[in-house]
């Protein structure tokens, strides 16, 4: 059985979760194996063929010796049982005010054929990091394919730049209990990135009271969805639920790594708003009328893409972000994505090749 090391954002999110589920069952006789600090039990106990080390074991604990000693991990004899690396996830190449351009680019040097699959680029800073990735990160690599066209322009003059829609469409939904019942679904998030708040947190929440309040009067059932608790969602609804008054009926659920249950509480809805990305996606592949609450450019890039024309709240925008601008014809608006769900298989076409697929 091959042996592919997985590099991605593994915090328990239900969006990043996504994609290691459905890179592990398109390639059902490779063995996919990654690190998290967080506890990936639920779901390697439904994905046989993925392996989770943790803080504790031999692998983190040599990756630290070699961080102490200055080397660099990727070229060590720790990735040598690994046949090829799989890098796949959304945001993973961001630069900020504490990027280290020499270490960021020692992670990413691998000795292996790597692949970087679903990701976007940015937001970036400097040249430096640009020239870094055009002329290193994604030129040493065998394939990689963004998700949204702004990235793939940045490097299109690459031979092995690509791109396609978001992964995530790509997601088989074939055993997910599909219902139009009166529910909204409203995906929520920690407003702290990197240390500085994109809005005031109590600004967000209480918009986000006046959107349930805003349902409610419409006749809505409204259930809170955190997508991951490391990353704060579910403090953010504890605390917005403790400032809605007693006789407003809210329900909350929380990702905790099982991913069909998850998929089944977004497809009994008829409405999704979703400040997390992947809420939107998967409203849409569900054939939900979505209300996206956006609060970086990524959103709005794969939006544009797709030619989304419902709601949009900004939320770096707050003068924009007025709940009662919504009307009944946003209210019932869909898209249709079957473009997206055929086009996002595009992600694998090269993997699909090297690892005999299809």
């Amino acid at each position: 059985m091959e042996k592919i090391w997985v590099k991605g954002f593994f915090q328990k999110n239900l969006g990043d979760d996504i994609f290691l589920k459905i890179l592990t069952e398109r390639y059902r006789n490779v063995m996919f194996e990654s690190f998290s600090n967080y506890d990936y039990k639920i779901l390697t106990e439904n994905i046989k063929n993925l392996k989770f080390y943790n803080k504790y074991s031999f692998f983190n604990i040599s990756r630290k010796l070699f961080e102490y000693l200055g080397k660099n991990l990727k070229t060590e004899k720790i990735y040598n049982k690994y046949d090829k690396i799989v890098i796949i996830g959304g945001s993973l190449f961001i630069e900020n005010e504490n990027t280290n351009l020499k270490f960021h680019e020692e992670v990413y040097n691998f000795r292996k054929p790597y692949y970087i699959l679903g990701s976007n680029f940015g937001p970036y800073k400097t040249k430096e990091y640009i020239d870094i990735h055009k002329n290193k990160i994604f030129k040493n690599a065998e394939d990689v394919c963004f998700r949204e066209s702004y990235s793939f322009k940045l490097f299109k003059e690459l031979n092995n730049v690509r791109k396609a829609s978001d992964i995530v469409f790509s997601l088989d939904t074939t055993n997910i209990k599909n219902t139009n019942n009166k529910k909204v679904i409203i995906s929520v998030i920690n407003c702290s990135k990197d240390g500085k708040y994109i809005i005031e947190q109590e600004k967000y929440n209480k918009k986000i009271i006046e959107l349930i309040k805003y349902f409610e009067e419409k006749g809505y059932e409204v259930t809170l969805i955190s997508f991951s608790k490391p990353q704060g969602d579910e403090k953010v609804i504890e605390d917005i639920l403790q400032c809605c008054s007693s006789n407003m009926k809210i329900d909350k659920y929380f990702y905790r790594g099982n991913i069909d249950e998850a998929l089944n509480v977004l497809a009994d809805s008829q409405i999704i708003v979703g400040t997390r990305l992947h809420a939107n996606i998967l409203g849409l592949i569900l054939n939900k009328t979505i209300i996206p609450i956006v609060y970086s450019d990524k959103t709005l890039n794969i939006l544009s893409d797709i030619k989304f024309k419902g709601k949009i709240f900004d939320i770096r925008d707050e003068k924009s972000f007025v709940i009662n601008t919504i009307n009944d014809e946003q209210l019932n608006y869909k898209l249709d994505v079957s473009f997206q769900i055929k086009d996002a298989e595009k992600h694998f076409q090269v993997l699909d090749k090297v690892l005999e697929n299809k």
